[in-house]
Parts: C-alpha cells; structure tokens; sequence
C-alpha cells in the first residue's frame, strides 16, 4: 500500500508516524520534517504490523517503513517513538555514519530529529536465510563477509551491542544469481563509550549460541575450546592475526 505523505495525519496511518500516541502538534511536526527530507509516499509493507498496517520493523525506539523519495528512490525510514526513552535519533545516525565510514550498516542518506532516511536492504534475516537451504559454500562465504565486517567496527571501536542476540540484526541480501551480502543493521544500541565485541558476539551466537544448531546441521561445529580460546586471545588483541586466527577455527579459512 503506498500512501502519499499528505495522508499520514489522517487514521490509520497517524498512528504509524507518531507511535504509540500521535497527537495534532506531532504530526504536525513530523509531516514537516518527511518534507524537509524530500519523502513523498510511504510504502505499508514488511512482516511487523501496527493495527492493520504493514511495517518493516517495530521497537523500543522506533518504527522502520518503506518510503520513496522525490527521485522514485526506495528508502527505509525509522521514525522515533513518541514513548522512546531518548528525545531524537542524532546518535544513532551519528553512529550509522561512522559505521558507513568502513563498509558497514545501510547507508545514511539523511535525518532530522525524528527520523533516519536510509538505504533500503531487501533481504532475509540471518536465520531465515540459512532455513531456506544455501549451499555449504554460500553460508562459509557469507559468515567469513559477516565476521570481517564485524572486526572492522571493532577496528573502530564502534560496538553494534546487539550482535550476542542477532536474529533480527544481520539480514543476507541477494547479490546475483549464486551470490550474497551479509548487512548489519540496526544501530539504536551502537556506542564507541564501550570496548567493542562484534566479532566475539557474533561468532558465540553463531557457533555456541541461537545460532549454533542451525549451523551445525549446514557445516558442522568448531571445536568449542579452541574456539573460546581463539575468541579470548582475539578480545586481548583484536589484531588481523587473531581475526585469522578465529576464521580457521570456524572454517572459513580465506585469509585477508
């Protein structure tokens, strides 16, 4: 359902621009600032879902849509909670850009106070997508992409803070007939004030934790003690060797 901005202060779709409790003052507000960002249509979709309507997304700090541009371009928008227990999205963009500045997240096109434009990823989350039956090559290039753009934030020191319980934060998007992208998302928690653990959390989730029986039905498991004691020598260090290091553990050999 694609719904010209104009319409959004009209129900159903208010409640969606001003979640949980819109109110004349901020609708007000916010349809001017989808204008300032040159938003024309927001497109219901996704597979969250407030009242009747379709959303990519739903948390504790904001709505995620698809919208299109004055270009026709498709972007995703996440608009603040009213409720959100911080007063604008600035650090969260703030920690997007310095995310894009290695290669990672969905790039930030713009923001205002309330709402972040960015890159739309058409794909699947990471469980969904190795539920769907890739092959042993495609999941070993996959994970080795996801583990290297883990250990670039960490190269930062940007932690993501949500990678130990991942299931919603690593989507796979298509990238050719046989090929895929892993993308991070969802920067709300991210902090450069805390000692990073990307690559730790994501590889314990994979290999020891959510993850972990999935996965073994696809490649098989690392042996945990050597993989505790890799991931321990890395969080010392941090280093391309240990990153290495870690990656032959798990099987994903390619060195880089």
């Amino acid at each position: 359902m694609l719904v010209e901005v104009k319409k959004l202060a009209e129900k159903p779709f208010s409640l969606v621009l001003a979640y949980p409790r819109p109110d004349e003052a901020v609708l007000r507000d916010r349809m001017r600032q989808l204008e300032e960002l040159g938003i024309t249509h927001v497109e219901f979709c996704g597979r969250k879902s407030i009242g009747k309507l379709n959303v990519l997304g739903k948390g504790h700090v904001g709505v995620v849509l698809a919208a299109r541009t004055k270009s026709g371009l498709k972007v995703a928008l996440k608009v603040r909670r009213v409720d959100a227990d911080r007063e604008d999205l600035g650090h969260e963009a703030e920690m997007l850009k310095l995310a894009n500045s290695v290669g990672v997240g969905p790039k930030l096109l713009a923001h205002t106070s309330d709402i972040i434009v960015m890159e739309f990823i058409e794909g699947q989350h990471l469980p969904e997508w190795l539920s769907a039956g890739p092959s042993r090559e495609q999941v070993l290039d996959v994970l080795r992409k996801l583990f290297v753009k883990c250990w670039k934030l960490d190269q930062i020191g940007l932690d993501h803070g949500e990678l130990s319980r991942a299931h919603s934060h690593v989507l796979v998007e298509p990238k050719g007939p046989s090929a895929f992208e892993p993308r991070l998302v969802d920067f709300e928690s991210a902090s450069t004030r805390r000692r990073p653990s990307n690559l730790t959390s994501i590889c314990q989730y994979i290999f020891i934790g959510g993850l972990s029986g999935l996965v073994a039905r696809i490649l098989g498991l690392p042996d945990r003690e050597e993989l505790i004691r890799a991931l321990r020598a890395y969080k010392a260090r941090m280093g391309r060797d240990e990153l290495n290091r870690v990656l032959a553990v798990c099987g994903l050999v390619r060195h880089i």
